[in-house]
């Protein structure tokens, strides 16, 4: 009996003891399932589910910073830029924090800053960073672009040639690019400074580092126009709105004052032409088309009707230039195509926006936003049928 007994305690000590030993491991392995399901759902972008999931981490275990981190960042992509700030600022409170954590809190809290607009407290932030990890690429990433945000176009030049040494391959290349529009930045300073000279400079430079660029073709066209050399500017005009489709339609109007102001236009309307003839961006066919067809309505009109099924703006302007032609069944015809609704969207992020800017407001990505329609329309556009009717009703 007493042995019996012995045997029984035994066991139980033993199954008391498995226990203990597997129950953190259960843990363990609980806690590492529900962050391999975040991961999934973060890369199939279910950014809800995952902010559900790592709150619940954040609360069985207080102590992890990282999961604190990766809070915040959702947050702050999320929209909830208020309570990113105040999950990196906690984190950053904490006095046994690692260093590499506080570097990565004090990156996450400048690029809250820089998207609630604040860039001095931005830059200030990640200097702190900068000051902790001189090496660190994303930081130094984050700096550069807050710098160009506040204006501070010499430092981020100079922050975009450190992060080029640290870089290689395609960040390389985009470390030159961020360079070549920190440059182009300084060179317009240069020039409303009065300083031509250094402005031309540094344009050109910015040309070298970044070729591909409608921010700093741009900013070449109006150094050269304010320096009189016709034909650089006009070069340059061309560039800008084939580099920056989407844009165009603010470019060509400015190089069309210009030449206006310095005729003849004839230059610009050539070149405008040109760039017609192959033009498939309608946001660019559009913009040229109205100054083109004052002189050569037929080819601008088979420009828009290239691309008026793709976009309501380019279909409205092929309707009003056949009406003024006196072309009504045409207009008509125009009007009844199925159009699908445009916006400018930022090919690097996927942030929409209100209008076009040569850098994106979201990521700060230069040069990425262009037009985009959405899912085609069942019904017309009522708006341009509107315009054929009356038109039509007009003329009877």
């Amino acid at each position: 009996m007493i042995a019996l007994i012995c045997a029984l305690l035994a066991g139980a000590a033993g199954v008391w003891i498995g226990w203990l030993w597997a129950s953190p491991r259960q843990r363990v392995v609980d806690s590492l399932a529900r962050r391999s399901r975040v991961l999934y759902e973060l890369a199939e972008g279910d950014l809800e589910n995952v902010a559900a999931e790592l709150e619940q981490i954040a609360e069985a275990e207080p102590g992890d910073a990282t999961v604190f981190l990766a809070l915040g960042a959702l947050d702050r992509r999320r929209g909830r830029v208020d309570r990113a700030k105040a999950i990196h600022r906690t984190v950053l409170a904490s006095a046994a924090l690692a260093p590499e954590q506080r570097v990565a809190a004090l990156v996450g809290l400048g690029r809250d800053l820089l998207a609630q607009g604040n860039e001095r407290a931005a830059v200030g932030a990640l200097v702190r960073a900068i000051s902790l990890a001189p090496r660190s690429v994303a930081t130094l990433e984050s700096l550069a672009m807050a710098l160009e945000q506040a204006g501070a176009w010499e430092r981020a030049a100079a922050a975009w040639e450190r992060h080029e040494k640290l870089v290689e391959g395609r960040r390389r290349r985009e470390s030159k690019h961020g360079r070549g529009h920190a440059l182009a930045g300084q060179a317009a300073a240069s020039l409303a400074e009065g300083d031509e000279r250094k402005a031309r400079k540094l344009a050109e430079r910015a040309i070298e580092l970044a070729p591909d660029s409608g921010h700093v073709w741009t900013t070449r066209a109006r150094v050269e126009a304010h320096a009189g050399d016709r034909h650089a500017a006009l070069d340059a005009w061309q560039r800008a709105w084939e580099m920056s489709p989407a844009g165009a339609h603010v470019i060509a109007p400015e190089a069309w004052r210009w030449a206006s102001e310095h005729p003849p236009v004839e230059d610009l309307l050539e070149r405008m032409l040109v760039t017609l003839r192959g033009a498939t961006h309608p946001e660019l066919v559009t913009s040229l088309a109205e100054f083109v067809a004052r002189a050569h309505p037929d080819q601008a009109a088979a420009a828009l009707d290239r691309v008026a099924e793709h976009s309501p703006t380019a279909a409205l302007a092929l309707v009003r230039l056949r009406l003024a032609r006196g072309h009504r069944e045409a207009a008509r015809d125009a009007a009844m195509r199925e159009v699908p609704a445009s916006s400018f969207v930022c090919g690097r992020c996927g942030h929409h926006a209100p209008r076009f800017r040569f850098r994106c407001d979201h990521c700060g990505a230069w040069d990425s936003l262009a037009t985009t329609g959405s899912t085609r329309s069942s019904w017309t556009t009522p708006a341009l049928v509107r315009t054929a009717n009356k038109s039509s009703t007009a003329g009877m």
